[in-house]
């Protein structure tokens, strides 16, 4: 191969010029790679959700439990962008100046809950002492694991599965009509749908920077766990299982067919 054969040097999105050509140019855009993964998982989101907004009344008497798991996970955003950047080859530039950008864009957004739960009536320090479900101890040690011990680029994964559907005003309002939520109490959700229709942009450009041999995989890897946790911590307030933080006990899952446990075998 000579250097006619590579494929032209592409513009990255902070304006310079990429480090080293792709030889993916031509390949499905991994965002699209990434929704193709999460398809099963996105049905399963709409599912939940959509059946707890049809509920009678839960999702306004589980709103302040939501918004105390919600504030168990955004503060830990900063942190693992943190330790995603530290872990990062120099020579990785453009995702390091990323993950500097996008921590000062998310810095303090867990103060936007405290906010809203102190509105709806709940102290400030308990919320801060509270300890969080097991789903959603469970969201936040997977990503660490990527980053840690897989591949750190991988966490971008995560950050698009929660950046990437932002809930719409029209949404929002809807939520707060029907279940007579004051407008004030809602400011990390309609802060966050406005700032994210610009973040999802971001990182569908700087996920095509990734390599799609060693760290496209990790990153799907990272999406799916992040949003089967956030289905599960869903499920689980929906049902208003949240006044334990232990996990359900293995009893209440259906036992495995022979058929799955064959499939098992063979991998």
């Amino acid at each position: 191969m000579t250097i006619d054969d590579l494929p032209p040097i592409r513009r990255t999105v902070d304006g310079n010029y990429s480090e080293r050509p792709s030889v993916y140019d031509d390949a499905p855009k991994l965002a699209e790679e990434i929704e193709r993964t999460l398809a099963p998982y996105r049905q399963e989101y709409d599912r939940v959700v959509n059946g707890w907004m049809g509920d009678d009344g839960t999702f306004g008497y589980a709103y302040p439990a939501f918004l105390v798991e919600t504030y168990h996970y955004v503060k830990c955003s900063c942190q693992l962008m943190r330790a995603a950047w530290t872990r990062l080859d120099a020579r990785r530039a453009e995702l390091r100046r990323y993950f500097e950008k996008h921590i000062e864009e998310e810095r303090g957004h867990e103060e936007w809950v405290l906010e809203d739960l102190a509105r709806l009536g709940y102290d400030r320090e308990v919320v801060i002492g509270s300890q969080p479900l097991a789903e959603t101890i469970e969201m936040i040690g997977s990503q660490m694991y990527i980053v840690e011990y897989l591949r750190p680029a991988g966490l971008l994964g995560y950050v698009y599965v929660m950046e990437s559907r932002p809930p719409n005003a029209d949404f929002l309002c809807a939520l707060r009509q029907a279940y007579s939520i004051p407008s004030d109490a809602m400011t990390f959700l309609s802060r966050h749908g406005e700032a994210d229709i610009v973040h999802s942009q971001e990182l569908r450009e700087i996920l095509d920077t990734l390599d799609r041999v060693t760290e496209g995989p990790v990153a799907k890897v990272s999406a799916v766990l992040g949003l089967a946790h956030v289905n599960r911590m869903l499920l689980r307030l929906r049902t208003g299982g949240f006044v334990t933080t232990y996990p359900s006990p293995l009893a209440t899952y259906p036992p495995l067919g022979e058929d799955a446990i064959t499939g098992m075998a063979t991998h």
